[in-house]
């Protein structure tokens, strides 16, 4: 299957004060608790001296539209609190050409509420008649969601 090209973003607000939030998205190791459709298991390899994952082995899952498929990949975890926190695929070998970024930013609205915004951008292979950009639109949705119910 040739690569194709997926981005998306989405954005909501959480009525929870944002290192609440900050807290909840660093942690990757939960993903799986409060996003079992989307993010299947990750096991952390890695952690920073504060006890935060910053390598993690990931099965992200997508089902949008005709795509059913499950990607096994290694996440190295990027942080910059209390607003960023990046998630980014990393290379198993010199021939993999696919790349997967997960954005999330935070920003407070105040003391109680925090707006949160998902970048996702992608290049997968995927079916070539798999329509990319609203793929990766119905998975940030999906990821932003799920993460707006568990707050």
């Amino acid at each position: 299957m040739p690569l194709k090209d997926l981005s998306a973003t989405a954005s909501g607000v959480a009525g929870t004060a944002i290192e609440r939030c900050y807290a909840q998205l660093v942690d990757v190791e939960r993903y799986p608790q409060w996003y079992p459709t989307g993010a299947r298991s990750a096991l952390v390899l890695a952690r920073d001296g504060e006890g935060v994952a910053t390598m993690v082995d990931a099965v992200l899952a997508v089902a949008a539209g005709p795509l059913r498929r499950e990607f096994r990949m290694r996440l190295a975890v990027q942080r910059e609190p209390p607003g960023r926190i990046a998630l980014l695929r990393v290379a198993d070998d010199r021939g993999d050409h696919e790349l997967l970024t997960v954005v999330w930013s935070l920003r407070a609205l105040g003391d109680a509420r925090t707006e949160l915004g998902v970048q996702l951008s992608a290049r997968l292979d995927v079916p070539r008649l798999v329509p990319g950009d609203a793929v990766a639109r119905e998975v940030a949705s999906g990821f932003l969601q799920a993460a707006l119910r568990a707050l």
